[in-house]
């Protein structure tokens, strides 16, 4: 063949060739545009909710391209959507592990287990994800975290939330406010705890979906340990480490179980299967602390908390217990150097948390970098640090922050391939190993000196029986009243006895009382009664002498004390079933009844508890009165158990709230201004209340317990304007996030912070919350890391009241209880009062059984009034229980000294709620707030009173009253009654 003939050959196949690759690109062109309008329609069918149609058209683009991962994907999207989970799981798990839809996929066919209830599986699942090179670990992690979170395992939730924002560095999103919301993720896991009620709800869930997932157990024993159901903790955990031998998560719990329960051997068994490698700096002093402290071992203990302070300058807990064993050690200088670095880091703390508040994330980003880092929050201070350098790249110091090694204070690896070993390392071998005691010490009593309390009411003459008469249809009305209230009515600096009487129920008609066959017996009713102390001990009934009604003007709820006219005579306002009931105190030892020329008369519907405060800041007292709900009295719904074979009390939700109400005082007179002082309140049924400047902003807001509902905090802006701040305060429900039955309030400050925290009583099951105050109007749910939650659970609180009972500088706490229907075996009726007593920290602990026998009987206790009725220096309390006489639960506990003050307001109102007073004696710092209403339909001792241990004099009283004026005194006597006038040097002797 010529040359000429080859080369036409090659020029034939040569555009053969050509021709053919055209065409060949041509269709694969055509065909990925055919596919893209295909998934493009399909995208619209998903996103108009035709997922049956999307399916079909997915079915058949799979037809043709198998390996297609987006249409796998969008596949199980829409058979999701149908509730076809396992057509969903099939579409998903065809996704290849490097596609870009990988993660997502993953996460789709975890939470298909999740919804299972299979949360093992969900898990590991999402684990071999994070391990895999291929996948983008970022999702997985995301929803990892709120499982592992609801389970109890909040380190490993946090380290992940950690590890999610160091997948976006160099990405330019770890400064973006995605970065911002998972420093606010870290920031309540580290505050706070998942709620309890929605933890249970879904390990019963999952539970029942999955009954043998050992992560369901696992879950139920970390919840367990929360609420203090220890013995169920360890009956769980046994049996996930009999499936699991080895289990890490269950191991981890198994140590907090120990330390829970002070069981060395359990401590140092859990400690030999933990890895080392898990655990930072901070975790090996902690243990190593803890370990010490329980072997009696203050040398070593000090050094491993001094350690624990570098490595978590966070953890003020360390310091105080720093300072508290100086002080044993007899080191003066040592633990006021502790104190004032504790100091510090509250301020720096304090300041860290209104930031927060401010909610202004990046233009405060430099600031709360800065702080964070200074209170060993690191992870925080990084994200932060970022957040600034996004709109200020020439930040040196944030790029200071930003280089500091670690998220959660670990600045070295832990010697040892478990922690046991590593602690052994620590401590040496006799301390860790064979040398330790077998079982811990018996953990100390919480109180110095055990209170003791008799019920004197019969020795006493205090001869009162509330009747509420509760027919067997457990009226709503009937099962939530009876009020008490303690008044110095005739000026003698001994406080008298007010007690609420109820009677027949309606009392307007006691013909309508036959509700379907079901009427109680008529009562006759001797009123409502005063009680004058005699100061030797016992009481005399001067109701009539005194000008008071002889016989019942209605049905009686609750009672409130205050000097609303500011003549120095104390005045009485009392809720009653459609009425309000003015008395006027004339100074004589009678009262008239001012109550339609003070303007508070007319029908008003159901009122509970009130508080007297002056909310304007203009020299008198206004008036706050709860309102609960809406009942036909003629014509009431009843409610009958499941079984229908007994009536119950209802529901409160089953019928309309009834809007609470404030009054201006306008020299004497009471104006309705509720809705111009924007007291907004649709579905409130209010039941407690309590006054007092909780922002600490020099003006007095309120506090509203609602039942069934949210509960609201009122802030107070001044000009007697308000705003409704509950659920932004952290007040309106429990860290559960469900509303409970809020019965009664008190405030006080129980951790000795400075700052009031705010305990309201509940149904039973669900606990009575504490609310601890994080300053700035911010509060978080401390009801289980106090030890409140358990052993409160089983009460169905009213009445309760902050009290030092044993005179030794903390408060304790005291609930009147009972329940509202007779479930008896199932659930106590008549239930004992309660008393806990306060701990270093805030701690509870219930001392119920050991402190008298009044608190042996059970009642059904409602109202609740506090005070020193005998002016003894040690706080007594009045108890109202349903159709009993009064319980006088009279204080004989022996030691600790005390001071009591009266306030007096010359440019504030004379009644001074709001004034603040804080004192200091022998290095005990002590702060208390005059307060209007509190506990549950009842008043207590206006007086302030301060326990004050071992000391015998007290170095500084500062008294900030309501006007902004600030007095103080130094080396005042204690164990006496003074009373401090606003703008005078010296006290006055009190009684």
């Amino acid at each position: 063949m010529s040359r000429l003939a080859r080369r036409r050959e090659w020029s034939f196949l040569l555009g053969a060739l050509v021709v053919v690759g055209l065409g060949y690109g041509g269709w694969r062109i055509a065909r990925a545009y055919r596919r893209e309008a295909a998934l493009a329609g399909i995208r619209r069918h998903i996103e108009q909710g035709r997922h049956g149609l999307a399916a079909q058209a997915l079915a058949q683009v799979l037809a043709s391209e198998p390996d297609l991962d987006e249409a796998s994907y969008l596949l199980g999207l829409c058979e999701k959507n149908r509730n076809r989970p396992e057509a969903a799981d099939a579409a998903w798990a065809r996704v290849a592990p490097g596609s870009r839809f990988a993660s997502a996929a993953v996460t789709g066919r975890a939470s298909i287990l999740i919804d299972g209830g299979r949360l093992a599986d969900a898990e590991e699942l999402l684990t071999r994800a994070l391990g895999d090179p291929k996948i983008d670990g970022f999702e997985p992690r995301r929803l990892l975290t709120p499982l592992l979170w609801q389970e109890g395992r909040v380190a490993e939730a946090q380290r992940l939330v950690e590890a999610n924002w160091e997948s976006m560095k160099g990405t330019g999103r770890e400064g973006s406010q995605e970065a911002i919301e998972l420093a606010r993720l870290h920031i309540a896991m580290r505050v706070g705890t998942a709620s309890a009620d929605s933890v249970r709800n879904f390990l019963d869930r999952a539970g029942r979906l999955a009954p043998d997932d050992p992560r369901i157990q696992l879950g139920r024993a970390n919840l367990a340990i929360r609420q203090g159901a220890l013995a169920d903790a360890a009956r769980l955990l046994e049996e996930c480490l009999r499936r699991s031998p080895e289990d890490v998560p269950a191991w981890r719990s198994r140590l907090e179980l120990a330390r829970a329960a002070g069981k060395l051997e359990d401590v140092l068994a859990a400690l030999a299967h933990l890895p080392a490698a898990d655990a930072d700096d901070a975790e090996l002093h902690r243990q190593a602390a803890w370990i010490a402290a329980r072997s009696g071992d203050g040398e070593v203990e000090t050094r491993q908390l001094e350690s624990l302070a570098e490595a978590d300058p966070g953890d003020v807990s360390t310091l105080d217990r720093l300072a508290e064993l100086a002080i044993r050690e007899g080191r003066p200088a040592r633990a006021e150097e502790l104190r004032r670095r504790k100091a510090e880091l509250d301020r720096l703390n304090e300041q860290y948390k209104e930031l927060l508040l401010r909610d202004q994330p990046v233009r405060d980003a430099a600031r709360m970098a800065e702080l964070a880092g200074r209170l060993g929050h690191r992870f925080e201070a990084r994200v932060f640090a970022s957040v600034a350098l996004a709109s200020d790249p020439d930040r040196e110091d944030m790029r200071a922050l930003l280089a500091r090694p670690g998220g959660r204070g670990r600045d070295g690896q832990v010697a040892g391939p478990t922690l046991a070993d590593a602690l052994r390392s620590e401590l040496g071998e006799s301390a860790a190993g064979a040398g330790m005691p077998r079982a811990l010490p018996a953990a100390p009593d919480a109180a110095a000196v055990l209170p003791r309390f008799d019920d004197d009411a019969p020795r006493a003459g205090l001869a009162h029986v509330f009747r509420n008469g509760e027919s067997a249809a457990h009226a709503l009305p009937e099962v939530s009243s009876g009020g008490v209230g303690l008044i110095d009515f005739d000026g003698d600096g001994w406080l008298d006895v007010y007690a609420v009487q109820g009677g027949t129920f309606p009392p307007a008609n006691p013909a309508v009382r036959d509700w379907k066959g079901v009427a109680g017996e008529a009562l006759p009713s001797r009123g409502d009664r005063l009680f004058r102390n005699r100061r030797d001990g016992t009481f005399e009934d001067v109701t009539e002498s005194a000008g008071l009604p002889a016989g019942s003007r209605g049905y009686g709820h609750g009672v409130a004390v205050g000097d609303y006219d500011n003549d120095g005579h104390a005045d009485l306002f009392v809720t009653r079933w459609r009425s309000y009931a003015l008395y006027r105190n004339l100074g004589n030892g009678t009262f008239e009844d001012a109550t339609v020329a003070a303007g508070l008369g007319g029908d008003r519907d159901w009122p509970t508890s009130a508080a007297f405060a002056d909310l304007d800041n203009d020299g008198d007292l206004d008036l706050y009165v709860c309102h609960y709900l809406r009942w036909d009295a003629d014509h009431p719904r009843l409610c009958q158990n499941d079984a229908r074979t007994a009536y119950t009390s209802c529901d409160p939700l089953e019928f309309d709230a009834l809007p609470d109400h404030v009054f201006r005082n306008d020299g004497g007179r009471f104006a309705d201004v509720t809705v111009e002082a924007g007291i907004v309140d649709r579905d409130g049924r209010g039941f407690g209340v309590v006054a007092a400047d909780v922002d600490d902003d020099g003006r007095v807001d309120l506090f509203v317990a609602n039942d069934r509902s949210a509960n609201y905090l009122f802030r107070n802006l001044g000009g007697f304007r308000f705003e409704e701040q509950g659920l932004v305060a952290g007040v309106a429900c429990n860290a559960h996030g469900s509303n409970q039955a809020g019965m009664g309030v008190a405030a006080g400050d129980l951790d000795g912070d400075g700052k009031l925290d705010l305990a309201v009583t509940n149904f039973h099951d669900e606990s009575t919350t504490l609310f601890l105050n994080l300053g700035g109007g911010l509060f978080v749910d401390h009801t289980a890391a106090i030890g409140l939650a358990a052993p409160s659970r089983t009460r169905l609180g009213f009445g309760i009241a902050f009290l030092d009972a044993n005179n030794d500088g903390t408060l304790d706490l005291l609930t009147a209880n009972g329940h509202v229907n007779d479930y008896r075996p199932k659930v106590p009726y008549a239930m004992r009062a309660q008393l806990l007593v306060g701990g270093p920290g805030g701690w509870l602990t219930d001392v119920t059984d050991r402190v008298g026998p009044p608190f042996l009987i059970p009642h059904l206790g409602r109202g609740l009034a506090s005070g020193d009725v005998d002016n003894d220096g040690r706080v007594d309390a009045l108890l109202v229980a349903a159709n009993e006489p009064l319980v006088y639960l009279h204080n004989r506990t022996a030691g600790g000294h005390f001071l009591t003050v009266a306030l007096e307001g010359t440019k504030s109102a004379r009644d001074a709620v709001g004034a603040r007073v804080a004192i200091e004696a022998a290095g005990l710092r002590r702060v208390s707030q005059r307060l209007g209403g509190g506990s549950f339909l009842s008043a207590g001792d206006p007086r302030l009173h301060f326990g004050l241990g071992p000391a015998t004099r007290v170095d500084r009283i500062e008294v900030r009253w309501p006007s902004g004026k600030v007095d103080n005194f130094r080396d005042v006597e204690a164990d006496r009654a003074y009373r401090f006038r606003e703008g005078e040097g010296q006290p006055a002797p009190g009684r």
